[in-house]
């Protein structure tokens, strides 16, 4: 499927944070308690500063235009605002609640996954201006952090 050009930075973004949830389960999975804690730790300090210029950027300009557009899309906005809201509280919790380290990857391979699969392709019905508010909004982000 071909990338909507104004989405090219998102998606990329979305590699990282798929890179971050895999790394995230497997860690988890190794019950490996010193690099749980490092990276839980890691996590809780660099999330919310590394994902909230692409989250906002998501929010204001890409789920607000596309809730008025049908019902199903504003439930799947809604739903996407609420993980962003669960993100963040999981990567706060992540320093003194290991045990979340699992559950906070695999919603934030859900949730990358939703955006790229179910969003992403209804940004076609965006006017023009809109789809370039996205594209200027992205290209603001600094880097998200590869953790």
């Amino acid at each position: 499927m071909k990338i909507a050009p104004e989405l090219l930075i998102l998606t990329r973004e979305h590699h990282i944070s798929l890179s971050l949830g895999n790394k995230a389960v497997n860690t988890a999975k190794s019950k490996n308690e010193s690099d749980i804690k490092a990276l839980c730790l890691e996590i809780s300090q660099t999330f919310r500063s590394s994902f909230s210029m692409h989250f906002d950027t998501e929010e204001e300009t890409i789920f607000m235009p596309l809730k008025g557009k049908s019902s199903e899309l504003e439930i799947l906005c809604n739903q996407l605002i609420k993980e962003h809201q669960q993100l963040y509280q999981l990567a706060d919790d992540l320093v003194d609640h290991p045990e979340l380290l699992a559950e906070f990857g695999i919603l934030l391979k859900s949730h990358s996954r939703a955006e790229d699969r179910e969003l992403f392709p209804n940004v076609s019905l965006l006017s023009d201006s809109e789809r370039q508010a996205i594209e200027d909004s992205s290209v603001k982000h600094l880097s998200v952090a590869k953790i």
